[in-house]
């Protein structure tokens, strides 16, 4: 059957899930009513939608029955804004909300990309700071640079200062141009006794479509005869599984007992990728003994089906993984590394699997945070 509409809701189910929904060739028109959507161009693609976009929040969102009467409210035949509603009804209380998280969107094959860590980019991670708050002017510090990008290629390097785009000082208004423009020229600055001045130095880029590896950084310290290993991760992907796996028999090799974990930027990922380094993190009596590490949460609708079933909503700790589905095929069982501690780096930019992967080695691990407050899925959020 051909397919025509490729929508996509992330939701709040377990730290982020994806549901997909496609429509046939030639569907059957809303009731014959298409003249109800008068400001869209294609009111079919309108209906099904949000048939897709009610039908998904009413199933499998975690607080459907907090947003119930939105849900009653929604009429799938004359809706106009799919994605604003999704939007405006997401859990909250009053105008504030409680759900940061879910959306709709109609571009799947972006967001597939982005998963995978491919996207046109100019591969570099960037903070923005208040130089004067008073003219509404930033500066963009550099966190990190992915290897082979333009802006690594440029010589951009962490801690480096963009003052400005295109010959326009940085603003709430334009800053978003450093992420998404295809083509950039950018002004550098430095510090220099607390105050940034500018470097009367130009750099123009041209963003590309790479992949941006996650792994920034993996190497081994040592510290009065211990051994430490330090690993700057950005984001669960299914590419960086094996590399991950070789870095773990790296560290066991090398002895380490104490592992600084850098996750101050990865917003999460693949479950998949998140139980992959929880088997090698773990201890391995642990992972030997397949003891429970996390614990899934459903609303109560999908909680009393899943009950009915028999199924287990419990993950346990395990050395192979084998999701052909995925192309992923994958094994720890040399790779756990056994130890002591962990050092979790931690702050707003770390969310989901992150905080996942944390909290559910606490209870088997020293783990040490280290930074501010997690992005937080109120289940795994992290404070250091």
């Amino acid at each position: 059957m051909n397919k025509k509409l490729s929508w996509l809701l992330l939701s709040t189910l377990l730290g982020g899930a994806a549901l997909t929904g496609c429509s046939e060739e030639n569907p059957k028109p809303t009731n014959g009513k298409d003249d109800q959507n008068p400001t869209s161009k294609n009111p079919t693609e309108l209906y099904y939608a949000n048939m897709f976009g009610k039908e998904a929040m009413s199933t499998y969102y975690y607080w459907n029955k907090e947003i119930s009467s939105d849900l009653d409210n929604w009429n799938i035949e004359t809706n106009n804004d799919p994605i604003g509603t999704v939007d405006r009804i997401r859990y909250h209380q009053g105008d504030k909300y409680i759900d940061k998280w879910s959306m709709l969107t109609d571009d799947m094959a972006s967001f597939n990309s982005s998963v995978e860590g491919v996207s046109t980019t100019f591969g570099w991670n960037l903070t923005f700071y208040p130089v004067n708050k008073e003219k509404n002017q930033y500066a963009a510090a550099v966190n990190f640079v992915h290897e082979g990008s333009p802006a690594a290629k440029a010589g951009f390097k962490r801690g480096d200062i963009i003052l400005s785009i295109n010959d326009e000082k940085i603003t709430p208004d334009n800053y978003a141009d450093l992420y998404y423009k295809p083509t950039l020229k950018v002004s550098l600055g430095e510090l220099q006794e607390d105050i940034i001045v500018s470097q009367n130095k130009s750099i123009e880029l041209t963003a590309v479509n790479m992949y941006e590896n996650p792994i920034i950084c993996d190497s081994v310290y040592e510290f009065n005869g211990k051994k430490v290993g330090y690993l700057a991760y950005t984001s669960f992907d299914l590419k960086s599984i094996n590399p991950l796996i070789e870095i773990g028999k790296k560290f066991k090799a090398e002895g380490i007992e104490e592992l600084v974990l850098d996750l101050r930027y990865n917003g999460g990922g693949y479950v998949i990728t998140e139980n992959v380094l929880a088997s090698m993190f773990a201890p391995q009596e642990a992972v030997s003994s397949k003891k429970v590490f996390e614990k899934e949460i459903y609303n109560s609708y999908l909680s009393e089906i899943y009950q009915k079933q028999g199924e287990s909503l419990e993950t346990r700790f395990t050395t192979e993984f084998n999701y052909p589905e995925v192309e992923v095929n994958a094994s720890t069982k040399d790779a756990n590394i056994g130890l002591k501690k962990i050092y979790g780096l931690i702050g707003s930019g770390s969310a989901s699997a992150s905080e996942a992967l944390l909290g559910g080695l606490m209870p088997y691990t020293n783990v040490r945070l280290i930074g501010t407050q997690t992005h937080g899925k109120y289940c795994t959020g992290l404070d250091a």
